[in-house]
């Protein structure tokens, strides 16, 4: 079953977009009930460690690492249509006989339940302009997101510009109001941010991340998941999130940069 409300989801009107403007908003949200699981799971994780995150000064509740949480996040991560666009994107530089092209980086979760100052306009590729692209962020509205409520802002064509933003550049911006489920798929070297919130509204949003599969994650996925998720694994999976594409120690366990870990130890929950 798709997490999607409908699988009315252009993939060349998205690849178009993103080449274009640096980012999409899908025509497709995501359902309801799995964006209230969702929330529900974050929510009884941060209940649990009661860490509060400061974030550019304002009062934010984040929550890393969600693959390694619940396994129903992984319905996110595998999906289909979220693949479909992944490949799309990331065939552009990539070898034509290479089935292997990218890799899920991380997943996280970003709460704001107070009015708070925007969040300055940055990038996550850490290298401006970068082309052919390195790596492609999807926003995930996990509640209504109106313009006092402190919205995702992107500034356009800003992708393939040579340089970091500036404050000023934010007169540029164009705030993404959208129901919850909305999703918006950003090349990760375009200008983003949040606007200023002005109500007390809860904004809660998720970031899915996926990366060339050569690149560094954020977290080390294969050693941070608990032993029983990996029963659950294909080898397509592992695949996908990693598993495969960690240096050897040395010379006499390979020679190449790409392939399987061996000896390494699993959280045993």
């Amino acid at each position: 079953m798709s997490i999607f409300r409908n699988n009315k989801i252009n993939i060349f009107k998205i690849k178009k977009d993103l080449e274009k403007k640096g980012y999409s908003i899908l025509n497709s949200r995501i359902n309801d009930k799995l964006c209230d699981q969702y929330l529900d799971l974050i929510n009884a994780n941060l209940n649990a460690t009661k860490k509060e995150v400061k974030f550019h000064g304002n009062k934010t509740k984040i929550l890393y690492n969600l693959a390694n949480k619940d396994f129903v996040f992984f319905k996110l991560i595998f999906d289909k249509k979220i693949n479909e666009i992944c490949k799309s994107y990331f065939k552009n530089g990539a070898h034509s006989k290479d089935q292997n092209i990218y890799q899920f980086d991380n997943l996280c979760s970003r709460i704001l339940d107070y009015p708070c100052k925007s969040q300055p306009l940055h990038i996550d590729s850490r290298i401006s302009g970068v082309y052919p692209p390195t790596s492609l962020h999807f926003f995930i509205y996990l509640s209504d997101v109106e313009e006092k409520s402190g919205p995702t802002q992107i500034v356009p064509r800003s992708h393939k510009l040579n340089r970091f933003p500036k404050k000023k550049d934010e007169n540029k911006a164009k705030k993404i109001i959208g129901k919850k489920g909305t999703v918006i798929v950003v090349n990760s070297s375009t200008w983003h941010g949040s606007a200023i919130k002005k109500n007390y509204e809860r904004r809660a949003i998720l970031t899915l991340v996926y990366t060339r599969w050569f690149l560094r994650q954020q977290f080390a996925v294969p050693f941070s998941l608990p032993k029983k998720f990996l029963k659950k694994l294909s080898n397509r999976m592992k695949m996908l999130l990693g598993f495969y594409n960690y240096s050897p120690i040395d010379e006499k366990s390979r020679v190449t940069s790409r392939g399987k870990i061996k000896n390494y130890i699993l959280k045993s929950k």
